[in-house]
């Protein structure tokens, strides 16, 4: 609303009937003196307000919040927002008749309660961007800063984790933000960078540092919600205080008791069992079916698992609140526990989850846990997600502490797909004698029948497969089987495809003939962008080709340097068949990190980063051989700890997706690329 000049009293008397206000705002053009006049003016509506109540200041745009008798001392006022809920005294009247041409006031009239951050809570200050800026904690009442001394990446995550963005893109040095001012809180911040909060890192202990504000650390997060983020928060606006009414019990008149048997006999000769029972509300749990709490029914009970028991309480505690926290210890029992009690959104939300969490455990004792529990329960994409993840992290897999507990369907399901990441189908074979031999000796034949007919004999090189009758620990076992496989491999590797697919025996949906993803030499080859040395030995086991022992050889081989703006060139075989072992096809590579890369080759790359894979050189001409493609792929390992994403290569390109949008999270941009070459006949 524009007032110029002097401003009638009507304009008071129309605010005196203003009953409890949502808000007003106005824009008034005056002098000077309506800052001193508005201060004096306004000491007649501060008397209504009652104890804790809080003006609420914008100076600058700069909040300040003030007690009412602070803000009364308050003199120089340039933009004021003051919150008011009740009924506006004619002294507002009386300060519009003061006003003269005057600059601008803005005001928003409502009444709040302030409410103060948590003890080590943090923010970032000294930034126009959300995203970046000097790293402040909240300590007895106070915000106070963090040296840099010891500030790392890892720190850096946990914050930006804290704060709920994607990740961090670097700790930032002293001073980059500036000075702040007042307390410095920590020093010798030391975070392993799995941490929830800051205030769980090591450091010196609180206001112990050796250090000035000139010295205050930074961090610059990747824009943006987390897309890691283990926390389900559906709330509501009151589910704070529904929150407490659970955990106070007061009224409740419905009983959930979970038990779980302990195995051993009582005195009266009954089996033991261990109770929890949760108190709750009807009418609050009365919406999801699988309580009953709309019958007439004032209790149910359930056998739970030892393991699952004691999240009981969260879960009820969840239909409060629409809050519950969740990690990979708990993610199955929250999920088989919103199963059973027909809470679909909590149970879907768990188990996206599930792919967030699987990549958290080396031992991979957790994926296989997931997987049979989908399997138990039925659900077909958490199942999917735990065997895709499984298959692209095989060869981790195969060497891990879960691989005694792989059970003979979950391996069946296992060597069945054409996406298993591995440096050989020799390494596959090597895999399932390990299995038997070492792990499950008690595997009846059928089984390993079973087991050994998945193994695609063609895709091993011709001379491993002579060497496989002498080698081999299965083969005393299965003779005829391993005769029939051997012959086929030989076949593979001495006859056009042709020829085999005009074989009576040959069948349009046999899987022996396609490629894995291979990655041993000379099927792929690996970038490390964060390499810069050409020619350093690293040891990566997706590039180690394994024969004999599950453990393997410490194989090192060659990486390749850093990919930037320069063309790579790499030679493989036509096919992996030994009739193409001397005939070459050429492969250029490139990683483009910028669009100048792109558009300085006459190419316009969709985003970035982006990889191309492109055929620069084909020797073999098809003379009646058969059709021959490449499906090529590229690989994202994390680290080198774990593949956690894969793209297809089309019209030679693969585009690398943003964080959010990968298969599984990988906490840190610390990419390496695989390129793999995957010829197969059609």
């Amino acid at each position: 609303m524009l007032i110029h000049g002097t401003l009638l009293s009507a304009f008071g008397m129309l605010l005196l009937r203003v009953s409890p206000l949502r808000s007003v705002n106005l824009s008034l053009y005056s002098g000077e003196e309506i800052k001193a006049t508005f201060i004096h003016l306004l000491c007649g509506y501060l008397s209504g307000f009652q104890s804790g109540d809080t003006v609420e200041v914008e100076w600058d745009a700069e909040p300040l919040h003030l007690h009412a008798e602070t803000f009364l001392r308050a003199t120089n006022v340039a933009g004021i927002t003051m919150l008011i809920h009740g009924t506006l005294l004619s002294a507002f009247g009386m300060l519009l008749l003061h006003v003269s041409p005057l600059r601008s006031v803005n005001l928003s009239l409502y009444k709040s309660k302030i409410r103060l951050p948590e003890e080590g809570a943090i923010r970032l200050a000294g930034s126009k961007t959300r995203s970046q800026g000097r790293v402040e904690v909240y300590l007895h009442g106070e915000w106070g800063t963090v040296c840099h001394n010891a500030w790392d990446l890892p720190d850096a995550q946990v914050v930006c984790r804290q704060l709920h963005f994607k990740g961090a893109l670097s700790a930032a040095a002293g001073g980059t933000f500036g000075e702040g001012t007042g307390q410095i809180w920590l020093d010798q911040t030391k975070c392993v960078g799995t941490e929830n909060s800051l205030s769980n890192c090591s450091y010196n202990g609180w206001g112990l540092m050796d250090c000035s504000h000139k010295d205050d650390a930074g961090v610059i997060c990747v824009a943006g919600t987390s897309a890691t983020e283990t926390f389900v928060d559906h709330s509501l606006e009151l589910s704070e205080d529904l929150g407490q009414l659970f955990d106070s019990e007061e009224g409740c008149d419905f009983l959930i008791h979970g038990y779980t048997y302990t195995g051993e006999n009582g005195d009266d000769g009954l089996w033991e069992m261990v109770d929890t029972t949760v108190c709750a509300h009807r009418m609050i749990l009365s919406r999801f079916p699988g309580f009953k709490a709309s019958t007439d029914v004032d209790q149910i009970s359930m056998n739970l698992t030892q393991t699952c028991r004691p999240h009981l309480p969260s879960l009820i505690r969840y239909v409060y609140t629409r809050k519950l926290e969740v990690s990979r210890t708990t993610a199955e029992c929250i999920h088989q526990l919103a199963s059973r009690f027909g809470m679909r959104r909590l149970m879907e939300d768990a188990g996206r989850l599930f792919t967030k969490l699987l990549p958290e455990d080396p031992s991979f004792l957790t994926q296989v846990s997931f997987y049979e529990y989908s399997v138990g329960a039925g659900d077909r994409v958490l199942q999917e997600n735990c065997l895709q993840y499984m298959a692209w992290n095989f060869q981790k897999l195969s060497t891990s502490k879960a691989w005694s507990s792989v059970s003979a369907e979950l391996l069946q399901a296992l060597l069945s797909r054409s996406d298993l990441v591995v440096p050989g189908e020799t390494s596959v074979l090597a895999a399932l004698e390990d299995w038997v031999s070492q792990v499950n000796r008690t595997t009846s034949e059928e089984q390993q029948a079973a087991l050994l007919a998945r193994v695609r004999f063609p895709m091993i090189p011709a001379k491993e497969l002579i060497e496989l009758r002498y080698t081999s620990a299965l083969y005393p076992a299965h003779p005829t089987l391993y005769q029939e496989k051997l012959l086929k491999g030989f076949q593979a590797h001495s006859l056009p495809f042709g020829a085999l697919k005009n074989s009576s025996n040959f069948q349009e949906d046999d899987r022996d003939y396609q490629p894995r993803i291979y990655t041993a030499p000379p099927w792929s080859v690996a970038y490390d962008q964060s390499v810069e040395t050409a020619g350093r030995p690293i040891d990566d086991p997706y590039d180690r080709f394994v024969r004999g022992s599950r453990r393997g050889r410490n194989t090192q081989y060659y990486k390749k340097p850093s990919l930037r703006r320069t063309t790579e060139h790499h030679s493989t075989p036509v096919h992996t068949s030994a009739l193409f072992n001397d005939r070459k096809v050429d492969w250029q590579l490139n990683l483009f990190n910028e669009q100048s890369d792109c558009s300085s080759r006459g190419l316009l790359c969709d985003s970035l980063p982006a990889a191309r894979m492109r055929m620069s050189t084909h020797k073999y001409q098809d003379q009646g051989q058969g059709s021959i493609r490449y499906s090529n792929r590229l690989l994202l390992s994390c680290r080198g700890r774990f593949i956690f994403h894969i793209v297809d290569f089309k019209d030679d390109f693969a585009y690398v997706p943003a964080g959010a949008n990968v298969t599984y999270p990988c906490p840190n941009d610390g990419y390496i690329y695989h390129f793999v070459v995957r010829p197969e006949y059609i």
